[in-house]
């Protein structure tokens, strides 16, 4: 798959899970992005274009919580990523690929 076998959502769009997943092309990789729907803030990005097929990584968010003594408490609405930011943490998973092995780190 590259880029032109798919629509991009704009970079300041915030996906939801129930939108389903999206495909970004970054740095001329090609991922597919899922967020979860019973985890608000999870997210699995799969690298469709590297060269370990179902590779990736998955990404959370942490949870506020209004204050210290509401901790055992309900936490804060988690507000999704923007595409800018999910394309920001592929571009992190990509800086720490091995370009021999195409795995994370030596």
């Amino acid at each position: 798959m590259n880029t032109g076998e798919h629509d991009e959502p704009p970079g300041d769009r915030r996906p939801t899970a129930t939108d389903g997943p999206f495909t970004l092309t970054v740095d001329g990789e090609v991922f597919t992005v899922r967020l979860r729907p019973k985890e608000p803030g999870a997210c699995d990005y799969e690298w469709v274009s590297g060269s370990n097929k179902g590779y990736g990584f998955s990404s959370f968010q942490q949870v506020a919580y209004p204050s210290i003594q509401d901790r055992a408490g309900t936490p804060s609405a988690v507000q999704p990523m923007a595409v800018d930011e999910h394309r920001e943490s592929i571009r992190d998973f990509l800086s720490q690929i091995n370009p021999e092995t195409g795995y994370l780190g030596d």
